[in-house]
């Protein structure tokens, strides 16, 4: 049996005692790889179906509530991140995060925007996939937003609440509305 059938199997499982069903939603499961030893949570998603495909490595924790939606880029999860509970990652552009990166909760990582012509209505405009690329044991805290075609470098710490529309340079600190550098790590 197949990793993904095992999981599967696994995350429709009923307790038999107190009768609580939990299951995660998997849709595109042939665009979907799981690496070795990945934990996906109760009522965490990846949507896989509209996307060259969602790549969790090793080790990759999705918490409950969080959501993967591959899109027309697709997403690349490393060894051993953790996406906590209420999280988004969008990757219409596509979407690529390095090793032992922590996503606190209800953090959106949208790579794509809207355009807004004028005299256009706003339903009808275009969106544009730009890539997203966070490095190495980065720190993204809770309710933070990381745009479109923005980088994050290694070892980076992005502030709870922070909307990072420029690119992070590594081991940088930053915090507020737009994102500024703080202080650095090192």
């Amino acid at each position: 049996m197949s990793l993904l059938r095992r999981l599967l199997f696994v995350l429709r499982e009923r307790r038999a005692g107190n009768r609580v069903s939990f299951a995660a939603y998997l849709k595109g499961c042939e665009r979907i790889h799981l690496g070795r030893g990945c934990k996906i949570h109760a009522d965490a998603s990846i949507d896989a179906s509209r996307s060259p495909g969602v790549r969790l490595g090793d080790k990759v924790i999705l918490n409950r509530y969080a959501y993967i939606q591959g899109g027309a880029g697709g997403v690349i999860l490393g060894d051993r991140v953790e996406v906590n509970n209420f999280s988004i990652i969008n990757g219409t552009g596509g979407v690529v995060i390095g090793d032992d990166t922590l996503i606190g909760p209800g953090v959106r990582i949208i790579s794509y925007q809207h355009r807004y012509a004028k005299e256009t209505k706003i339903r009808a405009q275009p969106v544009e996939g730009k890539p997203i690329h966070v490095g190495q044991d980065v720190w993204i805290g809770a309710n933070a937003v990381i745009l479109a075609g923005v980088s994050i470098g290694d070892g980076a710490v992005v502030a709870a609440g922070a909307v990072v529309r420029e690119s992070v340079p590594p081991y940088a600190v930053v915090a507020g509305v737009p994102a500024k550098i703080k202080k650095n790590r090192r």
